[in-house]
């Protein structure tokens, strides 16, 4: 299938690195301009990078204003997030306010604003915002995170009912565990050793693997879907792997 990316112009948010860096490039890959929006810079220097807080507004206009430099940007990915680990009871005001500010207000505003511009110009376009299996599952040190998620699952389906009658879609991809080695985001080998062991397909994700996913949802194979979020998550949301039978022998 052709994808027919090719003329299109999209900001990514988070896309120094990871994920968000991944999709950036497979975008490009197919012919898209793509800014490549974050707090820092890829480590590369490739591509273009514009520096954006999404926490603020307008920090946001500024760096749609540079993008549209390449055209209307009819391509928005939401790639920006943070995945940190904090026990509830050692859990600070500022930690969960950087978590539901990021993860959340940030997509809000972003998205937003690209809806704001599309509308005028009365153009269409697609948003794709990266969840997480977190939205649906609760885990230990993740009250603040996996909250955002399911926060971002519903905004994504709200956008989407709202925008439909302009021609704007918005979808999610919600990922499973994804080996990104990120800095800012460490995890310890025993929860990567744990996570990556209950996996059905039996080895973690790459950003490649949610890149791709993001592609076809930009494109015009699915141009009749919006407010759905597509799990790519090796078969982690199928059931619970490693259980021995029920019965008694």
């Amino acid at each position: 299938m052709r994808l027919e990316l090719q003329g299109r112009n999209a900001l990514v948010t988070g896309g120094a690195g990871g994920i968000g860096g991944a999709i950036a490039d497979a975008l490009a890959a197919e012919g898209v301009a793509v800014a490549s929006a974050d707090t820092r810079p890829p480590p590369d220097g490739a591509g273009r990078f514009l520096e954006l807080d999404v926490r603020d507004r307008d920090a946001v206009l500024r760096a749609f204003d540079a993008a549209e430099d390449s055209g209307v940007v009819d391509i928005l990915v939401n790639a920006a997030g943070l995945y940190p680990s904090d026990p509830i009871l050692e859990m600070s005001e500022a930690a969960w306010d950087r978590v539901m500010d990021v993860n959340v207000k940030g997509m809000f505003l972003t998205s937003q604003e690209f809806c704001r511009r599309l509308v005028a110009a009365g153009r269409p376009g697609c948003i794709v915002n990266i969840t997480s299996g977190a939205a649906e599952r609760a885990r230990v040190g993740a009250a603040h995170y996996c909250t955002s998620k399911a926060a971002a699952e519903m905004l994504t389906r709200a956008f989407a009912l709202e925008f439909a009658e302009h021609g704007i879609r918005v979808n999610a991809v919600s990922p499973g565990y994804v080996e990104v080695g990120s800095a800012v985001n460490p995890l310890s080998a025993e929860y990567k050793a744990a996570i990556t062991g209950s996996i059905p397909l039996g080895r973690a994700g790459a950003p490649a693997d949610i890149a791709q996913a993001v592609l076809f949802l930009c494109s015009r194979g699915a141009e009749w879907v919006t407010g759905a979020s597509w799990r790519v998550d090796g078969g982690s949301r199928a059931g619970t792997l490693g259980l021995p039978l029920s019965r008694v022998s």
